[in-house]
């Protein structure tokens, strides 16, 4: 899916001229289209320089001003994609504060610092910006020119439009992924559906003829019953897997973990793997649930797959302290006895695209369940001998320590 491209772009500069410049070269106004002043309005002035150079700026000459504009287009869910920002700014912050505020609303901001006064290193900037955001920003002198504007545009512009592009490719690969597992386990959930309406009918019928016999009857019922809440709970857990709202909030790993083996239930017995379930008191973590649930039917089915015989199944659930700094958290370990992982392999195993399954396998979920837990913070790692299983360990840290 391709998005429109955004091409907003936010300039600040508390010298009217060089406001004017700004626009003179990116938004002229002898072109076609509405123009707008910098400060009476803050509003947006659409540009046309020529059909491939289009801008939508939104001028201001103060840092509040600015960082008010860029919360007032968030709000109303018009993204502004990059900015240029003049470091000397008169009022209560500079252009590099301005860009520190406005990064912590939107941290894939692009943004050009500009300065006439060569008075912040391009180091010093480096460090007060901080790795992470280091491919975000570019650094200008005064005086420019307009082919030095227009080109800073061009890549900041093409570079925000680039990643978002590539972050919804990322999330429709995951949904895709997702309902692959999904997929995988439905023929098994059908045959499990098929298994428990035979029993509800059955019990049902029994009911009807034993009629003279009140505990009988209630016997009968109460199994009937039993069976629709395991069916509704499958129902619930294929609907929920499937999901792709992506909301964060404190759930059990222990749950999860459970709603996916009742999912693999008949797979799994089909299989002959015998499961075991060693679910300690734990706390409870901020995540989703649906994605959760991705990456445990990935190692449920990945364990079944290493199975073909059969085995055994552990599926361990405890409080562990964990991730580089030692976090508190809850670790769950899926274990299996299955043929193991080969040693040129291990290394590879949550590579992107890397599969030993052939066509049967499209290398896709280990890696995006790996990113999943460290998109929540945590990590996933496996161990390893060849014909003596392997133990994937999902950790995550506990609700209130991100």
């Amino acid at each position: 899916m391709l998005i429109q491209e955004n091409r907003n772009l936010l300039i600040v500069d508390d010298e009217p001229e060089a406001l004017e410049g700004y626009r003179q070269f990116l938004a002229p106004p002898d072109r076609p289209g509405p123009r707008s002043s910098s400060r009476r309005e803050g509003s947006a002035a659409a540009a046309t320089p020529h059909e491939r150079e289009t801008y939508t700026l939104f001028l201001a000459s103060s840092g509040k001003e600015a960082l008010q504009i860029f919360q007032r287009e968030l709000g109303k869910g018009n993204e502004i994609a990059a900015g240029f920002f003049d470091v000397k700014l008169g009022g209560d912050m500079d252009g590099l504060q301005t860009i520190q505020a406005i990064k912590a609303l939107s941290p894939d901001l692009h943004c050009v610092v500009v300065t006439a006064y060569q008075d912040r290193g391009v180091d010093e900037i480096q460090e007060l910006f901080g790795e992470e955001f280091k491919d975000h920003w570019d650094f200008l002198n005064k005086p420019f020119s307009q082919g030095e504007i227009v080109q800073k545009a061009r890549q900041m512009v093409a570079a925000w439009n680039r990643r978002r592009q590539l972050s919804i490719m990322q999330k429709q690969l995951v949904q895709a992924e997702r309902l692959s597992a999904v997929g995988q386990v439905a023929r098994g959930v059908g045959h499990e559906f098929g298994n428990l309406l035979q029993r509800i009918v059955g019990k049902v019928d029994l009911a009807l003829v034993a009629h003279a016999d009140p505990a009988k009857v209630k016997d009968h019922l109460e199994t009937a019953l039993k069976a629709c809440e395991r069916a509704g709970t499958m129902a619930r857990n294929l609907q929920s897997f499937a999901r792709n709202d992506m909301t964060r909030r404190p759930c059990s790993i222990a749950s999860g973990a459970e709603d996916a083996l009742t999912l693999m239930h008949h797979d799994l017995n089909k299989g002959s793997v015998t499961v075991v379930r060693d679910f300690r008191e734990a706390p409870e973590v901020n995540a989703d649930p649906s994605a959760l649930g991705q990456i445990f039917l990935n190692l449920l089915i990945n364990a079944l797959h290493a199975m073909p015989q059969g085995g055994k199944l552990t599926v361990t659930v405890s409080a562990a302290d964990g991730g580089p700094d030692k976090k508190p958290g809850v670790a769950c370990v899926v274990e299996d006895t299955g043929t193991g992982i080969p040693k040129d392999v291990l290394d590879r195993i949550f590579d992107y695209a890397f599969t030993t399954k052939g066509e049967k396998g499209s290398g896709l979920g280990l890696s995006i369940s790996r990113g999943i837990a460290e998109e929540h913070g945590g990590t996933l790692t496996v161990a390893s001998q060849p014909g003596r299983g392997a133990a994937f360990t999902l950790w995550l840290p506990s609700a209130g320590n991100p």
